[in-house]
């Protein structure tokens, strides 16, 4: 079942509705403005049966029964038409509208009345029958009701009648006079099944009065299995008594059912639907959203939806929310959420209850001993969703493993934890992503979410080169977490690239920023993300253009050397991508690296907390030979300290337990200082410090905890660190001695 076009792969903005929405929210059948479930012809062949019996008796009951929402109304009034169409009198009653049997008889007859025409009836006609209810209501309720009173008809009969009449004999002269009237009369009751048992009965009362009077028809809807709770209700029937079924079949006299839904009526009513929607917001669907609706309808929405009424309260919700996050979610995902929303609220809940186990979240990271096997997640989550309680359990699994990797991977006894899974989810804003849960449960964007429409926005100022308001919010979006907004801005540069020439010094003023930025229990650093963004931008440029780009990109400052570094670092490793602007941009690069460093060099090296990472690009750039040259030029000229060089070596990270998060210093690196400074060249320069040892002995653990800007500790740390390089060559030199002496001494004795 296709449910609209497959352009775009998400749905912009909605332009002004094309039409007005009356058909979608009309209380009918399928209210879609044309007849999707070939109900005219029902009607017509159910109208047919009711014309047939009025050949074969001169009055009867006609039971329409059907489900709740299965459309009774809707074709109630196509088999108006009908009988319209073959001369018909049609009179509709509703019993809703009347609290006591005197009241509803009342009602009855106006409604009778306005079915046929007065000159038809005849105004001695309407003064029996108005005799007759006064004397059926002898409170007055019948002077009271809405349409009885106020045309002179029944209300000011009944002021008139001086009561030497019984009401058996009225009722002969009311049913002669329906007699001589030129066609039949069909009195309509709909929604019996929504009475309260009390008006119920006060309803059939009022048809076994009136049955049988002649050219009079009765057509009553409802659902049975309602109705016959209904009777059971009251004491005239009681609880399984069976009494409540041949009740009805007293009153019944010629039952007609509407036929179940077939599968294919179902896909094309909702289909129907779907499009309706589809036009009036303004949406095309991709070919990949198409897919998952198709996958949802057949695994879960088919079940639940087998009545007409089923499908339009559910699309008439969807309709009436979409604007709220048009845009901004992925539009199948969203009807499911929305159904969970009006017809399992209980599962809805559940997932809001287990919102960071679903989404795979931080705080579900296990440190025990739980067994986390793709088995015991299953049988975890079956009892989760049995507890809530859902009328279809196999169909609610299936709906929730389409929008969550974790319980897809659990009920498939594998994982879909991996990054390409959940990129897949990000890129069309499923659901199933911390960063667009949210949307779908507000149903709308939470003031901390930044909107993809501002992202757009922005993306469209960067491809103008024009730097608008858009633009200055999705910065200042950056400047306090980074990570979400870049993910959204590289979103759109796959639908659409931008250009080189805006987006690299956007992201290069961010890269210095980033890498303070810290995300997750681990602290990862987000600079790889704008590393691996830049590069993407770059590869969809002309490669002399993405070299000369870049080349500029390192000379604008510090940010956009250390990018222009680590664009070219990563380019060059990545030997199964080709990255042809990296080969020229290589030594370009070098040249502003080398440039920037002895800029550095006239102030002190803790001033630079980037130095490190500076010359480690350089040694991938230039080599170690020209790495050791350029620092130890600065080392040797005084402008740089190599203790705190070295200090700065000691690389910081965040630690965590699972708890608590903290500062700490990684390894000590001989190959580092061998590829940076060589290490002999460290070990000469640096005297021999042995109460570092005494004071941090190796076989002792050495507390890593630290402040960021604690260099003397890192200082400390790094010079211990070489004084154990120092005694492990003494340790082996002297190995070696020892080795040697028996070869020695025994070619002198010879």
């Amino acid at each position: 079942m296709k449910f609209g076009r497959k352009d775009r792969a998400t749905p912009r903005v909605p332009r002004k509705l094309a039409r007005n929405t009356k058909s979608l929210y009309a209380d009918d059948a399928d209210g879609l403005e044309r007849d999707v479930l070939n109900r005219k012809r029902l009607a017509t062949r159910l109208g047919r049966a009711v014309r047939d019996l009025a050949e074969e008796t001169e009055s009867a009951v006609v039971g329409l029964v059907g489900p709740w929402g299965s459309g009774k109304s809707s074709l109630l009034s196509q088999i108006e038409k009908d009988l319209a169409g073959h001369d018909w009198y049609i009179g509709w009653h509703n019993p809703w509208a009347y609290s006591d049997f005197a009241g509803s008889a009342a009602g009855f007859f106006a409604s009778l009345r306005d079915a046929v025409p007065e000159n038809v009836l005849g105004k001695e006609w309407r003064a029996v029958v108005g005799e007759w209810v006064s004397k059926a209501a002898p409170l007055g309720a019948a002077g009271g009701v809405a349409g009885v009173d106020g045309s002179g008809a029944i209300g000011a009969v009944g002021a008139v009648i001086t009561g030497d009449r019984s009401p058996a004999s009225l009722r002969e002269a009311a049913a002669e006079g329906l007699t001589k009237i030129d066609h039949p009369v069909l009195m309509v009751l709909d929604d019996l099944d929504r009475l309260a048992p009390d008006e119920l009965l006060y309803t059939f009362k009022l048809v076994r009065l009136l049955g049988r009077l002649p050219n009079v028809y009765y057509l009553l809807a409802y659902d049975e299995a309602t109705l016959t709770d209904l009777l059971e209700a009251t004491d005239l029937m009681g609880t399984g008594t069976g009494r409540a079924q041949q009740y009805l079949e007293k009153i019944i006299q010629v039952r007609l059912e509407i036929p179940p839904l077939l599968p294919e009526q179902q896909a094309t009513l909702a289909k129907a639907a779907i499009d309706e929607i589809l036009t009036q917001r303004g949406i095309t669907l991709s070919a990949g959203t198409n897919r998952r609706m198709e996958q949802i309808w057949q695994d879960c929405l088919s079940t639940y939806l087998d009545q007409p009424r089923s499908v339009k309260r559910l699309f008439t919700q969807v309709h009436a929310t979409w604007p709220d996050v048009a845009g901004e979610v992925d539009f199948s995902d969203f009807v499911a959420i929305t159904f969970l929303r009006v017809f399992e609220r209980p599962t809805l809940d559940l997932i809001l209850n287990h919102r960071a186990e679903i989404l795979q979240q931080a705080p579900t990271l296990s440190f025990g001993v739980r067994d986390d096997s793709p088995q015991a997640q299953w049988r975890h989550w079956k009892e989760l969703i049995a507890g809530a309680g859902p009328r279809h359990t196999e169909a609610i699994e299936a709906l929730l493993a389409h929008l969550f990797n974790s319980i897809r991977g659990a009920r498939e006894g594998t994982t879909y934890a991996g990054s390409s899974y959940q990129e897949e989810v990000m890129q069309r804003m499923g659901v199933g992503t911390p960063e667009h849960f949210d949307r779908y449960v507000q149903i709308g964007v939470p003031e901390s979410d930044l909107p993809e429409s501002t992202v757009r926005a922005a993306a469209d100022e960067l491809r103008a080169g024009e730097s608008g308001t858009a633009l200055a919010e999705l910065g200042g979006r950056m400047g306090r977490d980074v990570v979400p907004a870049l993910r959204k801005l590289r979103r759109e540069h796959i639908s659409s690239p931008l250009p080189a020439s805006s987006i690299l010094p956007l992201l290069s003023s961010l890269y210095l920023q980033a890498m303070d930025q810290k995300s997750g229990p681990l602290g990862l650093s987000p600079n790889f993300i704008i590393i691996g963004f830049a590069m993407d931008v770059l590869d969809k440029t002309e490669t002399a253009t993405a070299a000369n780009q870049i080349e500029h990109m390192a000379h604008s400052g510090a940010a956009g050397l250390a990018l222009a570094a680590g664009c070219v670092r990563m380019a060059l490793r990545e030997s199964d991508t080709p990255h042809p602007w990296a080969a020229d941009a290589k030594a370009r690069v070098a040249a502003a690296l080398e440039d920037g460093m002895r800029a550095f060099a006239s102030q002190p090296a803790r001033s630079h907390p980037r130095l490190v990472s500076y010359l480690y690009d350089y040694f991938h750039l230039a080599g170690p030979a020209n790495t050791r040259k350029l620092a130890w030029e600065a080392i040797d000229s005084g402008a740089w300290d190599l203790r705190e060089v070295l200090g700065l070596l000691i690389p910081l990270g965040q630690a965590s337990n699972g708890q608590d998060t903290w500062t700490s210093m990684g390894d000590f690196s001989e190959s580092t200082i061998e590829h940076l400074l060589g290490i002999d060249a460290v070990l000469a320069r640096i005297p021999e410090q042995s109460d570092l040892l005494e004071r941090n002995n190796p076989t002792d653990y050495f507390d890593r905890r630290v402040a960021a800007d604690d260099l003397d500790a890192r200082i400390e740390y790094a010079l211990t660190g070489l004084e154990r390089v120092r005694a492990r060559r003494r340790q082996e030199a002297e190995f070696a001695n020892a080795e040697q002496t028996p070869d020695h001494v025994e070619q002198f004795g010879t």
